[in-house]
């Protein structure tokens, strides 16, 4: 990608004092294009690497739209485990809500948008409530966008990558299996989840592909409204790139999915 990011609006720290801190970059709507929706963006990198940046085309191009929008920092793996990073995405949307008066949006029309790691922190915020000890704003969102996330942490205990996962939780399934399954939001769909959009390579070689069809089948089994794209030969982490021509494809698709649960509310 050449050409220049868009600089955000403003950047704002989001997590609470006593912990490292945590900045989004946001994006405002002009007033006249306002719609009272915002999206946030996860970005991936295997819980371990990747920046808030990687999503910054993706941000701009939805408040031209009317969106209020964000990109979110949140621990990597190096420096906490799960579910470090789950919880920090939970603040990231409680502060949103907290703020939706100051930005002009409803606090019932909040949206998430991740790839691969950021696609599996996406999926949490749309099964978890995430309530705190205070009883504060609910971290649920109400509509997912996933791009090839992982949800059934247990099934890849013995992937080539599994380090990557041990990592993230803070040890191997077989010393925190339950640990593993907490992680999974595959296991915690129910009839109050978020509506989702899916999408996965079949031929993916990082995340594989019946980690997205066993979310899809979760998702129906509640009868949650989910839109599964399988995107034969995308690849993992096309979405970055937005002259890939399977970002080109899925992009426009993604967002009249927002469209639908976010904005088109009668």
């Amino acid at each position: 990608m050449d050409e220049i990011l868009p600089a955000p609006t403003a950047i704002e720290r989001f997590n609470p004092p006593g912990v490292p801190e945590l900045f989004m970059d946001l994006f405002s709507p002009s007033e006249k294009m306002r719609n009272k929706a915002a999206v946030i963006f996860i970005h991936g990198g295997g819980w371990s690497g990747g920046n808030r940046q990687q999503f910054l085309w993706h941000a701009h191009q939805l408040s031209l739209r009317g969106y209020f929008t964000c990109t979110i920092d949140y621990r990597l793996s190096q420096t906490a485990r799960f579910p470090a990073a789950v919880e920090d995405c939970q603040s990231a949307v409680r502060w949103l809500r907290g703020h939706s008066d100051c930005f002009g949006i409803r606090p019932d029309r909040i949206g998430v948008f991740g790839s691969s790691a950021g696609g599996h922190l996406a999926a949490c915020l749309g099964v978890c409530n995430g309530e705190n000890h205070s009883g504060a704003l609910s971290a649920q969102v109400n509509c997912v966008v996933d791009i090839h996330g992982v949800h059934h942490l247990p099934l890849l205990a013995n992937s080539p990558h599994k380090t990557m996962y041990e990592m993230f939780i803070g040890g191997t399934w077989l010393e925190k299996p339950r640990v593993w399954e907490q992680a999974s939001p595959a296991l915690h769909v129910n009839k109050w989840s978020a509506p989702m959009f899916l999408t996965h390579d079949p031929d993916d070689n990082v995340v594989p592909y019946a980690q997205t069809t066993i979310m899809a089948d979760a998702l129906k089994k509640e009868d949650r409204p989910v839109q599964f794209h399988p995107t034969q030969g995308a690849g993992h982490g096309f979405i970055y790139d937005p002259k890939n021509p399977w970002t080109r494809k899925i992009w426009p698709v993604a967002v009249a999915w927002l469209d639908s649960f976010l904005v088109d509310l009668h």
